[in-house]
């Protein structure tokens, strides 16, 4: 794995998306033709983004080296950005979108504007008086607008499905991980909506599981905020 760290608790997200891509290629190795093992970025970020979630519990003491109000701390952190990232994803994806089919796409302030316009759709209720310049620049530090045209919303797609696979995890750890690990071994071996359904979850685009999603989400975040002591413990299983 190749990353970096400033010693804040991304770091550790970090990491541990990076090994649920390496566990992906890991899990394949059983399948006898190369093709057969590599996905789409659709697939082979739903390894990663799941693992980020199903790990979540490992991060505390014993077996991890978070004390337990550091890991409640941390966990929270992931779950609000995970929330964050949806917002952030549709943003990029909307204004690549624009920038490679629209003309003025080519000029330098009319980006500039037009990334306020859609950070301003999709990023509601947040106050950047002050720091104008630091919200324009946030485009400019995402790679994959410069560097792999239109590559981003497979994060989105993948983050509703891992968010399916943490939800499952909640019910029944052991079963989740079991179906997560059926889906890795399976490489590319079939079509996306069947990899995902072998992991336990299925592509969204319809704005009601999406909501049923979020809201999933925020109940693990109060539960959090309201002192419970680990992600998956605290609610009633759907």
């Amino acid at each position: 794995m190749f990353m970096n760290a400033v010693g804040v608790p991304d770091d550790v997200n970090t990491l541990v998306h990076e090994a649920g891509h390496c566990f992906h290629d890991f899990a394949t190795h059983a399948l006898p033709y190369t093709w057969m093992r590599k996905t789409g970025h659709e697939a082979a970020e739903l390894a990663s983004m799941s693992m980020e979630l199903l790990a979540m519990p490992y991060l505390v003491q014993p077996d991890g080296y978070y004390t337990r109000d550091e890991a409640r701390i941390a966990w929270l952190e992931h779950l609000e950005d995970v929330l964050g990232a949806l917002v952030h994803i549709a943003s990029v994806d909307a204004f690549q979108a624009w920038i490679y089919t629209d003309p003025a796409g080519a000029d330098r302030d009319a980006r500039d504007a037009k990334w306020l316009q859609i950070r301003a759709e999709f990023e509601q209720g947040v106050n950047w008086d002050g720091l104008e310049q630091e919200r324009t620049a946030r485009w400019y530090r995402q790679l994959h607008i410069f560097e792999l045209p239109f590559y981003y919303i497979e994060y989105g797609i993948a983050q509703l499905g891992a968010l399916q696979v943490f939800r499952n995890a909640v019910q029944d750890a052991g079963n989740a991980v079991t179906m997560y690990k059926q889906f890795l071994a399976l490489g590319g071996t079939r079509t996306l909506p069947e990899l995902y359904a072998a992991a336990g979850a299925k592509l969204v685009f319809d704005a009601a599981t999406m909501k049923e999603l979020v809201e999933f989400t925020m109940e693990r975040i109060d539960a959090l905020r309201a002192g419970a002591d680990a992600p998956f413990t605290g609610i009633i299983p759907r």
